[in-house]
């Protein structure tokens, strides 16, 4: 563990942690350095002894707990009282090959499946040299069987699910796995898995919802297409919602929308605009007439013929 933590110069010109309270701008400095932190920010928060450092109640840590979720700015797993410090990683380097081996030995320890994979996925992303593999935290046969733990500190109510309920909720997310199979035999939840890597149930959730809004085909193709320009989830999702938006429900519709953006692509370059110009000589008489001022004489002649026209006759 280390004994120090960074605190980089901008945070005190962040616009959020500028609208923080005083007590909000305490805890989270207090989420980020105290002595249970980890260099691969997860780890287990404790109530007793933010109460006694910060001097503050229960009631007031869940509520402070409440905000920073809320702000995403950490996830909190009230299950097993685990933090996720979600830009962690973003600020504290972990390339050098003595720090990466930290990362796998705290990983180990953690009870949040879900934090484990996003540490892995964001060690990955940011190119940290850590042993973990995604694979290495649930097998891919077995990521539907995944407990979906609550990740933030909203007020739930207490399980009452008997032993029946839960063997009932786990047949339901093998019918949705079922459901969602193409005609090629695969789910969009399998093909997540395949080429993105562990299903956490948040993602899962959010495919579900957009094989309910456009169809299972049309999720894989928008998932694919992420693939294939070497982006996350995040960027086949942006896909989604512009065909959602435009009400491309079908892969012929989603051929014609691709042909449209070509075309309209190919009449946007513009034609060189044609530019007429006088004539050197045109030019040459039009600057001596308005730079060639009269000579004395014909400019008084000039006077004096105005004013005698002016005269009353």
């Amino acid at each position: 563990m280390a004994i120090y933590r960074q605190l980089h110069t901008t945070f005190w010109k962040d616009d959020f942690i500028g609208e923080c309270s005083q007590i909000e701008k305490l805890f989270y400095l207090y989420l980020i350095s105290n002595d249970k932190t980890t260099q691969s920010g997860a780890y287990e928060f404790s109530y007793r002894y933010a109460q006694f450092e910060l001097g503050i109640s229960k009631e007031e840590v869940d509520r402070l707990l409440d905000f920073f979720v809320s702000k995403g700015k950490i996830r909190f797993n009230k299950q097993h009282n685990e933090v996720l410090l979600i830009n962690w990683l973003k600020y504290n380097s972990a390339k050098s090959p003595k720090v990466a081996p930290v990362i796998d030995k705290e990983l180990e320890n953690l009870k949040t499946v879900e934090f484990k994979s996003e540490v892995v996925m964001n060690c990955m992303k940011l190119d940290y040299p850590i042993k973990t593999k995604l694979e290495d935290l649930c097998p891919i046969d077995m990521v539907s069987e995944i407990e979906i733990y609550p990740i933030d500190t909203i007020s739930q109510p207490e399980p009452t699910q008997n032993h029946h309920q839960h063997i009932t909720n786990s047949s339901s997310k093998k019918e949705m796995l079922k459901d969602s199979a193409t005609t090629s035999g695969i789910s969009p939840f399998e093909f997540y898995q395949q080429n993105f890597g562990v299903l956490a149930p948040i993602v899962s959730e959010s495919i579900n919802y957009w094989v309910k809004d456009i169809g299972v085909e049309l999720v894989i193709e928008a998932m694919s297409r992420a693939v294939k320009e070497h982006k996350g989830f995040r960027y086949s999702e942006g896909i989604m919602k512009n065909w959602a938006k435009k009400n491309i429900l079908s892969m012929e519709a989603v051929k014609a929308d691709d042909v449209a953006f070509q075309n309209r692509q190919k009449s946007d370059v513009k034609s060189p605009i044609r530019k007429e110009t006088l004539p050197d000589w045109a030019l040459n008489n039009n600057h001596e007439q308005l730079a060639t001022p009269l000579p004395p004489e014909e400019e008084a002649k000039m006077k004096a013929m105005i004013e005698s026209l002016k005269k009353p006759k």
